[in-house]
């Protein structure tokens, strides 16, 4: 028992630290754009996707921040058993963001992210067979982000998703690059 009150003790003595930190920073929204590439493993084939991406975001803190997203791929063409296979994706859901800083004047940070998506991969098989297939991402991933100056940031992002209740797709490992405006 004496453990767990001085574990509890020190998590509220914690906490009120992070409060405070908290509140001396504005909360701060921010629209961004990514650039994507997306490397999807699926039954018998690995197609690769360009995709755009929109991201709206809350900053709460210098360290922390969420933010909902929404990518559009364009189409993966390719020939599997003499078949013309092509697919293309879209996803939407939410991330949650931590940020460390590792330059002293606070410019340059590590980025860890973890979040939920849905999806859906429209596959065409031929001009009359069709089939979309949706289900959940589950993403996690790290990268960089640089502060140009207080409105502008930009960063580099890796991510491996796992797809959950896709018959057809497995897993993704997404590079983006992205550019945000901070109000």
């Amino acid at each position: 028992m004496k453990k767990i009150t001085i574990l509890l003790t020190i998590m509220l003595f914690a906490l009120t630290a992070v409060e405070a930190k908290a509140d001396n920073y504005n909360y701060r929204p921010y629209l961004g754009v990514d650039y994507l590439f997306n490397q999807t493993t699926a039954k018998g084939y690995n197609p690769h996707y360009n995709a755009a991406g929109l991201r709206i975001g809350s900053e709460y803190s210098e360290y922390f921040a969420t933010e909902v997203f929404f990518n559009q791929s364009n189409r993966d063409k390719r020939t599997v058993k003499n078949t013309d296979i092509k697919t293309s994706f879209y996803g939407y859901g939410l991330d949650i963001l931590a940020f460390l800083p590792i330059y002293s004047a606070e410019k340059v940070f590590l980025a860890a992210t973890a979040g939920v998506g849905e999806y859906g991969y429209k596959t065409k098989f031929s001009p009359t067979e069709r089939h979309t297939e949706h289900g959940y991402g589950y993403r996690f991933g790290g990268g960089i982000k640089y502060a140009i100056n207080k409105n502008w940031q930009t960063r580099l992002i890796g991510r491996y998703i796992r797809f959950d209740q896709l018959s057809g797709y497995k897993h993704a490992a997404e590079y983006s690059v992205g550019v945000e405006y901070h109000f």
